[in-house]
């Protein structure tokens, strides 16, 4: 008898040993975020355990889904292409879902597509691809599934797959559910709004990012680009290794902001009720810097007075402020 979440999930690995690493990844990823979110509703762990029934149904049940996903896909150029330029064909990916896990999967040549399996009575979905814009729009007929004894019965995930050159601009919206994106290094913009999920993104390149979520983790590792803007709620925001010429903003509430050798001209780093720490790759002499906190201690106190071509801003309310520079 399964007594605890990490043996649940475990065995639940072990059972979908025959899918892609990262598909399972994906998967035990969204079941942890369950648990976790469920905890957060008051349900002991032993609860949430005997919702989800044996690992091995789960993992049935799971595969199912998998096996049984709809391609929406759109134009193909050259299957071996290795360039998917936004000015040859589409310029914009718009994908809209509700309550539904969204994976961004690269590619490495080939149409834009979306793998999803609705669900008969339960979910719409539009899809299309005209005038260079791929657009595909889940909605649900009803929400009764949002009890939290369904979602157990429920996986459900959208795989959205994009050329890694992909060079134009990727719109991704869902809600009470987790992003996952890696590997894109061509696009111009993105942007990537959820509720109550984590968004996860690493080893993207993007003239400007935008990410929002409330109640979630913001997690960013490896980003570059020109612009960042990064925004929760009740949650934490981490970024490493992320360069960004024009601007870096961390922002959240309640929840604490780390930036670890992270390198832009316009630095801002903001809380409340949560410490700020970080690295910041460069000389501090060459920085205008605005910082203060609240009931907490802050050792840029003592760069108040520099006036430098750059800016960094580090405020807080309630916690301490670390900020330290590194050649």
């Amino acid at each position: 008898m399964l007594i605890n979440a990490s043996e649940f999930l475990a065995v639940l690995g072990r059972e979908l040993g025959d899918l892609a690493s990262d598909d399972r990844q994906q998967i035990l990823e969204y079941y942890q975020e369950l648990i976790l979110d469920s905890k957060e509703q008051g349900y002991s762990e032993q609860e949430i355990i005997d919702g989800f029934g044996d690992p091995a149904d789960v993992a049935k049940r799971v595969r199912a889904e998998y096996g049984g996903m709809v391609v929406y896909a759109g134009s193909a150029r050259d299957e071996e292409a290795k360039d998917y330029r936004a000015s040859d064909m589409v310029h914009t990916i718009q994908v809209e879902a509700t309550n539904v896990t969204v994976r961004v999967r690269t590619v490495e040549a080939g149409p834009i597509r979306v793998l999803f399996k609705p669900r008969e009575n339960r979910d719409r979905v539009v899809f299309s691809e005209e005038n260079g814009i791929f657009h595909f729009r889940h909605e649900m007929r009803s929400l009764f599934h949002l009890n939290w004894l369904n979602l157990f019965w429920d996986f459900n995930i959208l795989i959205l797959e994009v050329p890694k050159n992909f060079a134009g601009s990727l719109i991704l919206k869902t809600s009470n559910a987790a992003i996952r994106v890696s590997n894109l290094q061509k696009l111009a913009r993105g942007e990537f709004v959820t509720m109550n999920g984590k968004i996860s993104m690493k080893s993207v390149h993007a003239e400007e990012l935008f990410l929002k979520t409330a109640n979630a983790f913001l997690e960013m590792e490896n980003l570059r680009g020109k612009r960042l803007e990064a925004i929760t709620n009740n949650g934490n925001v981490s970024a490493r290794e992320c360069d960004f010429s024009e601007g870096i903003l961390l922002q959240t509430k309640n929840g604490f902001v780390t930036g670890k050798n992270i390198i832009s001209d316009n630095i801002s780093m903001q809380s409340c009720n949560g410490s700020i720490t970080g690295t910041i790759i460069g000389n501090i002499n060459d920085y205008t810097v605005e910082s203060h906190t609240v009931n907490g201690s802050n050792n840029l106190d003592c760069a108040a007075n520099l006036t430098g071509p750059k800016k960094l801003a580090a405020k807080t309310t309630n916690g301490r402020i670390k900020v330290e520079f590194i050649r």
